[in-house]
């Protein structure tokens, strides 16, 4: 590659539409270049025959991006502005962010979904195109193209905000049919609601467009900011109190909450993407239960979407909160409290973020109290009452039972260069249960421990990787990552944008043929899956023929072998028998002839 004009030749470039997505930009390259295969665009955008194909996540943006000269932006801009990665960056932390971003700008998206926490959300993952009638009509009048547009296809986004009608949802790409290939919005293959949801409610309705409203603010949000987790449990914990439904204890009044969560997401559920939310009071419990703890990683945005229109309202009053609570958080971190509170390095809840634990450090710091007189007056464990100290920032007297001051002293400094705990353990002679009770209580060591431990991890794999590249560049990234799979593993999962940069370029080969993959297998694979739909379509057609097409809605992947079908000659043979006979009187089918 040259140059732009080198590479697309006389074809030009088209422009960015208002809100558009990636996959809606190069699908409509692909009609205006009228190239007849999809794997054409593919490889002339971006250089694989599959490259950048998804319409979600898409892959390969590094190469995209080159090849057109940055004319759309960088590959980073491109990734956090006009892909699906727009949405989940918003509720992931910086370090998450770069390390998706490294993963889209190379050659494969594997395991993407899963480290996102999609996959194992209980939502769908398949994020399935969707399109408003009225916006088609509106766009093919005012720029000739009914494109897809990116705030359409958020989860928990049903209605268009600007017309406020339903969106209707594609039937091609995520569905598995035709999944390489490349589309803009089409009546023919947009689907309307299920029947349950065509009949919902104008509350529902409302529902729907309210959570699509709040989506869309909380997204494009200027200043565009990550949302912390770590402050929307606070936020949670105050309306709820505003509700009354905690406790005198500030405890959760768990059975009152989920029957009202279970009655809010009630009518919402009649879409199959909100299935996944409580049908019970009981399910509620189980899911309200995980919720409404200090967030974990792997949290759908969905889940907190909801309960953010459930518990606040409109996106003002939540940015409203939000904010109030940041500086809450700010304040909490400075020795306001007296000249023995120290700033708060822990990512759990400030003094501010919970009741009881306000109490805690009233009874110390104002009523005077031992750590021990405070927890018993509590009903509280004094080794509860340690950690929530600490976590507020307050030190405390000690009287050690087990380990003396001086060795303690050397503890902390061993811990916060990462020393294992077994290591600590053995060195010092005490149990693992003492050095996780001095993890916890001694204020900001647990998150010292954590980054020692993250540099060390990193720094041993780098130099692994770093060594076995020099050796062996000339190899290729896979022969050299069976050398050391565990440190290529490691950085690809916490540090893919360094390994990005520190492995070897992948070789262009001019035969884009993988003489690798196994045909043979292939070939028996999808003749008898072949088989199998045919059986069991051919009963169900009457005096319909079998076309080519119902394969493909049964073998979506069957779709995307058509141009290697030369290669696949048991397919080819099962396809020409399937599309030649008929059934028997008796149902009877015999695809051996």
């Amino acid at each position: 590659m040259n140059t732009t004009h080198d590479m697309f030749g006389n074809s030009a470039l088209l422009s960015w539409l208002p809100d558009e997505t990636l996959f809606s930009l190069a699908s409509r390259h692909h009609y205006y270049w009228g190239h007849r295969l999809a794997r054409h665009t593919n490889l002339l955008l971006f250089g694989r025959s599959n490259g950048g194909s998804q319409h979600d996540l898409p892959s390969c943006i590094d190469e995209f991006s080159k090849r057109t000269e940055e004319h759309f932006g960088t590959a980073a801009t491109m990734c956090t502005e006009h892909t699906m990665l727009r949405y989940y960056s918003r509720f992931m932390p910086e370090a998450e962010v770069k390390n998706a971003i490294a993963t889209m700008r190379s050659t494969t998206v594997a395991h993407l979904k899963l480290r996102l926490g999609i996959l194992t959300s209980r939502f769908r993952a398949n994020h399935p195109l969707k399109a408003c009638p009225a916006c088609m009509k509106s766009d093919r009048e005012s720029y000739g193209w009914a494109y897809w547009h990116l705030q359409h296809q958020y989860p928990g986004v049903w209605i268009c905000p600007i017309h406020v009608v339903p969106l209707l949802e594609s039937d091609l790409k995520a569905s598995g049919v035709e999944r390489f290939f490349w589309h803009l919005p089409d009546e023919r293959h947009l689907r309307s609601w299920p029947n349950e949801a065509s009949a919902l409610c104008d509350s529902a309705m409302e529902h729907l467009s309210r959570l699509a409203n709040l989506t869309i603010q909380m997204v494009h949000q200027e200043p565009s900011t990550q949302i912390d987790l770590t402050q929307l449990h606070p936020i949670y914990r105050l309306a709820l109190g505003e509700r009354n439904l905690l406790t005198k204890n500030g405890g959760l009044q768990l059975t009152k909450i989920a029957n009202e969560f279970r009655t809010h997401v009630e009518s919402i559920r009649a879409l199959p993407e909100f299935m996944a939310f409580p049908a019970t009071d009981q399910e509620a419990k189980t899911q309200l239960t995980r919720q409404l703890r200090m967030p974990r990683a792997g949290t759908h945005p969905l889940r907190h979407v909801v309960m953010i229109d459930w518990l606040v309202g409109n996106f003002e009053r939540f940015s409203e909160r939000y904010n109030e609570n940041a500086v809450a958080l700010e304040l909490s971190k400075r020795p306001t409290l007296g000249p023995s509170v120290l700033p708060c390095e822990s990512t759990e809840p400030p003094p501010s973020q919970d009741v009881r634990k306000l109490e805690l450090a009233k009874l110390i710091q104002e009523g005077g109290k031992s750590i021990r007189a405070a927890a018993i007056e509590m009903h509280i464990d004094t080794a509860t009452a340690l950690v929530w100290a600490a976590q507020m920032g307050i030190e405390v007297s000690r009287r050690p039972k087990k380990l003396k001051e001086h060795h303690r002293r050397e503890l902390v400094e061993q811990l916060k260069l990462g020393i294992d705990k077994n290591a600590a353990a053995i060195k010092f002679q005490i149990s693992i249960v003492t050095v996780t009770h001095v993890l916890r209580t001694e204020i900001g060591l647990h998150s010292k421990w954590q980054y020692a431990r993250f540099q060390a991890a990193q720094h041993t794999a780098r130099e692994s990787w770093a060594a076995l590249i020099k050796a062996n560049e000339e190899l290729g990234v896979k022969f050299i990552r069976n050398l050391d799979p565990k440190s290529y593993a490691w950085l690809y999962r916490n540090d893919r944008a360094w390994l990005a940069e520190h492995s070897p370029a992948r070789r262009v080969v001019a035969d884009q043929h993988n003489t690798s993959v196994r045909w043979d297998l292939r070939d028996i694979e999808l003749c008898a899956a072949v088989e199998r739909a045919a059986l069991a379509l051919l009963p169900t057609m009457g005096r319909h023929k079998l076309m080519m097409w119902h394969l493909y809605q049964e073998i979506p992947e069957l779709k995307a072998k058509q141009s290697a079908l030369k290669q696949l000659p048991l397919t080819m043979r099962a396809i020409k028998v399937a599309l030649h006979h008929s059934v028997s009187a008796n149902n009877q089918i015999d695809l051996a002839k």
